[in-house]
């Protein structure tokens, strides 16, 4: 059986995800909701037990907790998460000048999530494939899912909370928003904005924030996008 543990965790023992093969590396990813990742394997345990701690310190003081680490009978593999192909190709290097660095050999592989064949698959074996474009697709299929979600919940799948200076700026610009039929949540020194989609969530951010114009049409101080499943609140439709 895999066990499949992130490794900001793995000092506290915590494990992700248990499960047989593809079933673990399944729910790790999903949780990390990124779509390529560098598998290190290594074949036996005794190579990595000799250096696990020190090569997963390493990996994690680099990656975070986009690393994780899967051990079944038959040895043992080190991911690292990635959002994109070019993440994966730099990752994939780092990974393995720190296996230099340790003096360790083992074999570094980069992976995407194929999302016809809903299995890991590596890149160098698929060059007839067109992983960018699978990858395009599992991120229109997310947004269609989140939007589908937001009409069957009837609450929207994210949020964009907005710091403002003032009250004042929190009224006016849920005032603007809200005729342009954004669902809006005032609060005194924020407002929350509703977005069917991540896609959504990130257009109103950027909008918002200018993309660090110093002519931006509202002083904004912060924003920030969250999934918004675990607030309970309600939403106003209209102009308030």
């Amino acid at each position: 059986m895999d066990a499949v543990k992130r490794v900001g965790e793995v000092g506290q023992g915590i494990c992700c995800g248990n499960g047989a093969g593809a079933g673990a590396e399944g729910c790790y990813r999903a949780s990390m909701d990124d779509g390529w990742r560098v598998c290190i394997a290594f074949g036996g345990r005794g190579q990595l037990k000799s250096c696990q701690e020190a090569l997963i310190s390493a990996l994690g003081s680099r990656f975070g907790d986009q690393v994780a680490v899967s051990s079944s009978r038959w040895g043992t593999q080190i991911f690292l998460y990635a959002p994109s192909a070019g993440s994966a190709d730099e990752a994939a290097q780092v990974a393995r000048e720190v296996l230099a660095g340790h003096d360790v050999s083992a074999p570094v592989r980069t992976e995407f999530w194929s999302l016809r064949d809903q299995e890991w698959r590596d890149a160098a074996d698929q060059p007839s494939a067109d992983p960018v474009a699978e990858q395009q697709a599992l991120h229109e299929a997310r947004q269609e899912r989140e939007r589908q979600a937001s009409v069957t919940f009837g609450r929207p799948a994210r949020e964009v909370w907005v710091e403002l200076p003032s009250h004042a700026d929190v009224v006016h610009l849920a005032e603007h928003l809200a005729a342009q039929g954004w669902p809006v949540r005032p609060r005194r020194r924020h407002l929350i904005v509703g977005a069917a989609c991540e896609d959504d969530a990130k257009t109103l951010a950027r909008e918002l924030s200018g993309d660090g114009r110093a002519d931006a049409p509202f002083r904004v101080r912060r924003v920030d996008i969250y999934a918004s499943w675990t607030d309970g609140g309600a939403f106003a439709g209209g102009g308030g």
